[in-house]
């Protein structure tokens, strides 16, 4: 009976030569043939995906540029709104300046008034160095004099009310009490998925129950539990601003409420999709959400200036 021949372990390699070398044989074991194509097969595997990684992170890249530009731009349109702003405050407080001027000039008046007088109704007004140098070769009309006083008083009324309607109805109120921001407007990476993500608000987190604030004064138009925001209240301010506050507790208003800047309105809270007690502010400016800081912070930097 034939002895059945036993199979080999090992892969012979000849390398053969056009000179008359003799031939040189290569006896490998097939399990290293294996192991070298297994890590051959391995280097490619991870070649291919550091490469796929890295292409990631290069379109990642190009997005947070291209958000960090725009970005930028709404950083330099808050600022010239600031600005603005900051001219139309000076403006008021000289107004203000005037008006006291005015008062003092009156009161120094009544102060001066002459036991001598004629009895007749009503008080005078001091008629300034400028009208008397302006009025020499006129006779002086003291009755003219007071009623451009009183004009220029109710006019300097007039532009600081018109001023105080405009600050009101500007979201410029700290929403909530607490200090404590964890997520700023912009790019940042998702609490829930870990993926990068455009963040349309600022959080504030605080404890459950404690007290959130209307921004400006405004009109209510949504109190209600509004999809992952939770319980939420939407104000409008103007034709240009509206304000949203997500997440709440409890909401202390109703659609239709008129609320004045600093008014209460609901409490901070956990609702909706969210990972912790905070406060979600929104500010929208022609319907497009911008970032709420530069507002929440624009009294400080004001009386700062001042």
């Amino acid at each position: 009976m034939r002895r059945k021949k036993k199979k080999s372990n090992l892969l012979t390699i000849l390398i053969l030569s056009n000179t008359d070398k003799p031939v040189i044989r290569l006896k490998l074991p097939k399990v290293s043939i294996y192991i070298m194509f297994l890590f051959v097969f391995i280097a490619i595997v991870i070649l291919f995906y550091v490469f796929n990684i890295n292409n990631q992170l290069q379109q990642e890249n190009v997005l947070l540029s291209n958000n960090l530009n725009i970005q930028t731009n709404k950083i330099d349109e808050l600022q010239e709104k600031i600005k603005t702003m900051e001219d139309t405050t000076t403006k008021a407080q000289i107004k203000i300046n005037e008006l006291e001027e005015i008062e003092s000039q009156m009161k120094e008046y009544m102060m001066e008034l002459s036991d001598n007088i004629d009895p007749r109704g009503g008080i005078s007004i001091p008629i300034p160095e400028i009208e008397f140098e302006n009025s020499q070769e006129e006779p002086i009309n003291s009755d003219l004099l007071s009623i451009k006083l009183i004009e220029r008083y109710k006019q300097a009324i007039a532009e600081m009310e018109k001023t105080n309607n405009k600050l009101k109805q500007l979201p410029t109120a700290w929403p909530a009490s607490t200090n404590t921001i964890t997520s700023r407007f912009g790019i940042r990476k998702d609490p829930f998925t870990n993926v990068s993500s455009f963040h349309t608000g600022i959080d504030l987190a605080g404890p459950t129950g404690n007290p959130v604030y209307a921004g400006a004064d405004g009109k209510v138009i949504l109190a209600e539990y509004y999809g992952g925001y939770g319980k939420t209240i939407i104000i409008r301010h103007s034709n240009t601003y509206k304000t949203l506050y997500g997440h709440l507790s409890e909401i202390k208003v109703k659609q239709g409420d008129s609320v004045k800047k600093g008014e209460i309105i609901g409490l901070i809270g956990n609702t909706g999709r969210s990972s912790g007690p905070h406060l979600h502010y929104e500010v929208f400016k022609n319907g497009k959400p911008i970032d709420p800081y530069p507002y929440m912070n624009f009294l400080k930097h004001n009386e700062e200036k001042l």
